[in-house]
């Protein structure tokens, strides 16, 4: 005959399941949270929700005579709890999931079966007494206390009472938990509302009475009324003509947790996701006219969501996910999250209304008036898209809200572009109908109007750009100028060539407008490194060399070509001299010159450059301030002044090479001037 073994059991360690048990100091209510909970579950199991009853006893510390007699107990901290109800009672099976750690029983309501150990963690003892009717329908009383060793005293008997329920007692909180206990009765009995908020909204919550040591009361049910329940809102949705949900909408004060969405199921929170994710203008907290601060709970409930909730109570039966797409509705499992939510933002947006229509219509004239100030390049937005610029979040500035915009004004792009090709893709007998005509015009409009816009991003890029050089011609607080680099960094990155820059990375134009169209341009470059000038040994280095396509600077046609060079000077420099090229920037931009005509150069193909005497032009800038030294030297060399005065020019007819001489006032007035007039033709403030 076989032997049949009895399977082992485990064993739980109460002393080692407590200490392993993790609560934070802040989360000292949770024991009561607990209590309350098996006390609202007992009641639900027992069926008489209409006459139950959950009583709440403060005790202080302190003489209870002393208390009795006190008007303000409030003065004294909480030190136990007494929470009494009238439920189902400890019965066998309740107290077998008692008896287990991490029971089961109750994971359809959402208990993990560890309430008693998180009571442990903060009470230094709890006890139980319970009156339940057994299957022979006789009364038992069980009674047991409990320490972190674990069981401290048990008794089971017979019971004469003609009621049933369950009396807990938390008795003596740990000093570390103290301070998480308010002494306030109305706070203790706010903290409460809030944490079971939803059998409030519902008007499925026993109720709920908190005594004090002199007798004193509230009622969680007029507190409720009094406060959170005088703004709740309800509002049906229906999903294609088959689904119905309920919504209830709240102001909860004195909530640090955000605007929320709360899916419910059995009247019960499933999950929550944050409101201001899909309605921003919420933001994180309003205040009322009071100027109390509030936040905005949104429960919904209905029949689908009770019978899709997973057993775990932590998910449903149907796409919850933000990518699902939006799916025809067939049969009850077709249902999705994302079409239900879209229905509830759809309600709540109609609920708020007046306050998001009053957020909105400010927060746009806040953008309007950054974008005519700060970023005309957007303004097409506010002619074209006023209804997705009062959608943006609210309080953006500076460069958060430049990326916004910017991408509103990429989709005003694309839209305009489609719209162009579907118009001018056409049959030539639809070309002449009344709609088409319309149709064209809006395209035309709206194509200028980003062209202006366009055109507006440059002039403003342009600005910055000006006023960046105009502060780094300063001195700083020592008096110190920027250095020669500083300086050529802002008009090419130094040490770069054409191929390795964007055109948006460099601002030639400041000097002129023609430099920024060229063939190839090399930055701070030694010439026998330089790939255009392939075959000459030279080791000087050009500040910028320029070759260009000969319609640049003159209109014969190729193979002429021509070459720029700029030189830089340290803004303030002085002790120009002619002792030397080095110290002679006339002289040292001729000698580059002298050295690029005299020796074969070829292209970055291999090409041999075609440099013809009387054809083939050279030009260069030097940029720097004038002082007297530089002017002698100018003078002396039969240099002209320009018709301002505020720069010098010659023509090398040996080297067919025109130099110009610019101040950096010079350079800075003349691109502030014509900035200004594209300002001015824009009718933008400059």
């Amino acid at each position: 005959m076989e032997q049949q073994l009895v399977l082992p059991k485990f064993h739980t360690n109460s002393a080692g399941k407590v200490r392993n048990t993790q609560l934070s100091r802040g989360k000292a209510m949770w024991p009561l949270y607990e209590s309350i909970s098996n006390a609202i579950h007992a009641i639900e199991e027992k069926g008489n929700l209409d006459s139950g009853e959950i009583i709440i006893t403060l005790l202080r510390n302190g003489e209870l005579t002393t208390l009795e007699e006190m008007k303000n107990v409030e003065i004294s901290p909480v030190k136990s709890f007494i929470i009494e109800d009238n439920g189902i009672g400890f019965n066998e099976r309740n107290f077998h999931s008692f008896l287990t750690a991490e029971s089961e029983y109750k994971i359809d309501k959402g208990a993990k079966g560890i309430g008693r150990f998180v009571c442990l963690k903060a009470f230094r003892s709890i006890a139980f007494d319970s009156i339940y009717i057994e299957c022979n329908a006789q009364r038992q009383r069980r009674y047991f206390s409990l320490k972190p060793s674990g069981f401290d005293e048990y008794i089971l008997e017979s019971s004469a009472e003609n009621r049933t329920g369950t009396i807990v007692y938390l008795d003596t909180i740990r000093p570390e938990f103290q301070r998480g206990i308010p002494k306030s009765l109305k706070e203790i009995g706010h903290k409460i509302i809030e944490h079971f908020l939803i059998y409030f909204v519902l008007n499925k919550c026993p109720y709920i009475r908190i005594l004090e040591s002199n007798n004193s009361e509230i009622l969680l049910q007029d507190l409720y009324g009094e406060t959170i329940g005088t703004s709740h809102t309800e509002a049906e949705i229906i999903i294609e003509d088959r689904f119905s949900f309920k919504l209830h909408l709240i102001k909860l004060y004195e909530n640090k947790g955000g605007h929320k969405i709360h899916y419910c199921a059995n009247e019960r929170e499933v999950f929550a996701e944050n409101l201001v994710k899909y309605i921003p203008d919420l933001g994180k907290l309003i205040k009322d006219a009071d100027g109390k601060e509030f936040t905005y709970q949104c429960y919904v409930t209905g029949n689908f969501l009770d019978i899709n909730v997973d057993n775990e109570r932590t998910d449903f039966h149907f796409p919850v996910g933000d990518n699902d797409d939006e799916i025809e509705v067939d049969n009850l499992e077709d249902l999705s999250l994302k079409q239900i939510r879209t229905k509830v933002i759809d309600t709540l947006e109609k609920l708020l209304e007046s306050y998001l229509s009053e957020i909105r219509e400010t927060k746009f004239f806040q953008y309007r008036d950054h974008i005519s100030e700060n970023a005309p390049q957007y303004k097409p937005l506010v002619k074209y898209k006023s209804d997705i610029i009062k959608m943006m979040p609210p309080n953006l500035s500076g460069n958060k809200l430049n990326i916004e915009l910017f991408k509103i004004q990429n989709d005003l792009e694309l839209e305009i572009k489609e719209l162009g090709e579907s118009i001018l893709k056409v049959s030539d007998d639809i070309r002449s109908s009344q709609d088409y005509m319309k149709r064209y015009e809006e395209y035309i409009e709206k194509f200028n109007d980003i062209g202006k816009s366009n055109l507006a991003r440059y002039i403003v890029h342009r600005k910055a750009v000006i006023e960046l050089l105009d502060i780094s011609l300063g001195a700083d607080e020592n008096g110190e100028f920027q250095t020669e680099e500083t300086i050529h960094n802002i008009f090419f990155p130094i040490r770069k060539e054409s191929d390795e820059i964007s055109y948006e990375q460099q601002n030639l134009w400041l000097i002129d407008e023609r430099l920024s169209y060229h063939y190839y341009l090399a930055s701070d470059k030694v010439i026998n490194q330089i790939p255009v000038l392939e075959g000459i040994e030279s080791k000087d280095r050009l500040d910028l060399l320029i070759f260009n396509s000969s319609f640049a600077f003159v209109n014969d046609e190729a193979p002429h070509n021509s070459f720029v060079i700029v030189e830089f000077k340290r803004p303030e420099r002085n002790h120009y001299s002619i002792s030397t090229e080095k110290k002679n920037p006339v002289d040292q931009v001729i000698s580059y010159i002298r050295i690029i005509r005299e020796n074969g150069a070829t292209d970055r193909r291999g090409k041999l450059i075609q440099l013809d005497k009387d054809k083939t032009p050279f030009y260069a800038y030097i940029v720097c301030d004038f002082n007297q030294s530089l002017t002698k030297i100018l003078e002396d060399r039969d240099y002209k002044r320009t018709p301002d005065n505020l720069g010098f020019f010659n023509f090398h007819e040996k080297y067919n090479a025109y130099i110009e001489v610019i101040s950096y006032q010079k350079m800075l007035k003349d691109a502030k001037s014509r900035n200004r007039v594209l300002f001015e033709k824009l009718g933008l403030p400059h």
